[in-house]
């Protein structure tokens, strides 16, 4: 896959978060930072660093056809102080979590992906 098309996911997903996190009362807006892509602030008036994670669709376990895993590239750099939100655009829904570890890759199964998760895990990582 080209560059531009990795860029071109990357921006899909930053534009669906943004919208369910706007739907949660969380302002936001889209910056062009190295490890930024939202910077957002919740009813309270809290600030947040938000990076965006973006996958077409889950990876199929060529040896369990049933295993599906959505993966998301984290990066080299140190932890990221923020909050990481992770979308599955060929469900168009994101998951919200902080994470201070220093891992380069983070999987999840299909089924975390829920309409309910989302809701759940935005308010826990935005403290709303």
């Amino acid at each position: 896959m080209a560059r531009t098309d990795h860029i071109q996911i990357g921006r899909r997903g930053e534009f669906l978060a943004a919208y369910y996190l706007e739907t949660h009362g969380i302002r936001t807006t889209h910056v062009d930072l190295q490890h930024d892509d939202l910077w957002c602030r919740t009813p309270s008036g809290e600030l947040f660093r938000v990076q965006v994670k973006s996958t077409l669709k889950p990876l199929t376990y060529t040896t369990n056809l049933n295993k599906k895993r959505y993966q998301f590239w984290l990066g080299d750099s140190p932890p990221y102080h923020g909050i990481y939100v992770c979308v599955a655009l060929d469900k168009q829904l994101c998951l919200a979590f902080r994470d201070d570890r220093a891992v380069k890759t983070f999987k999840m199964k299909d089924s975390c992906f829920t309409e309910q998760k989302q809701t759940d895990s935005i308010r826990e990582a935005f403290s709303l």
